[in-house]
């Protein structure tokens, strides 16, 4: 049988998933051609006659699908790709699974960060796109929420405020001891502060009782 070679992969399935669940269930056996092989287009089913019928009947209902398949971009923050891909793309893969469709988001570096793809049957793909505009809405309010509290908790930078209770001690400028060959006055020393040298006898203070006369 001729089918697009656009189409193998997908009638081959992940890992072989897709026509080995053919061979299982219609007891054929089905080649796809080498790469080396001339004739692309031509896959050969070999069996009892009824079971590689209804195996080419399976095989030609998936081309089918694919040819009424539709691509459609849609537009997602790229804030929440990562959220709605989920870790090791666990919660992407479940969302191609349950809704049918094949959902490829942009490279590193792509022009268009937040644009999307979502490739299946019609229905399919409007149900796929609706849950991501859900999904969306609801990640971009935690995440605007995530945002506002952070800014919130920021504590205001003080870098260019001069800091309260500055610890600098009292500095006289311009004295004339801070000139060259000067230095400063030895308030201890009688010969430049004479007062400071003088010693005055404390006045000695009388005992406590009556005077004697």
């Amino acid at each position: 049988m001729s089918v697009d070679p656009k189409y193998h992969p997908k009638i081959i399935g992940r890992k072989g998933a897709v026509i080995s669940q053919i061979r299982k269930d219609h007891d054929v056996n089905i080649q796809f051609p080498d790469k080396g092989d001339e004739n692309q287009d031509m896959i050969t089913i070999t069996g009892y006659e009824r079971n590689a019928e209804s195996a080419k009947a399976a095989v030609m209902k998936i081309v089918a699908d694919l040819e009424e398949m539709v691509s459609e971009d849609i537009t997602l923050d790229h804030r929440v790709h990562a959220r709605i891909i989920g870790g090791r793309g666990k919660a992407i893969r479940k969302i191609m699974e349950e809704f049918k469709v094949d959902i490829r988001f942009p490279p590193p570096g792509s022009d268009d960060p937040n644009r999307v793809t979502v490739t299946g049957l019609p229905e399919h793909v409007d149900n796929a796109i609706d849950h991501l505009l859900n999904l969306e809405e609801e990640y971009m309010m935690a995440i605007v929420e995530s945002e506002t509290m952070a800014a919130y908790m920021k504590p205001p930078s003080r870098v260019d405020e001069e800091p309260r209770g500055s610890t600098r001690g009292f500095v006289v400028r311009d004295a004339p001891w801070n000139a060259p060959g000067n230095k400063a006055p030895d308030v201890s020393s009688a010969e430049e502060f004479p007062m400071f040298g003088t010693v005055v006898a404390p006045r000695q203070a009388s005992a406590w009782g009556p005077r004697k006369f």
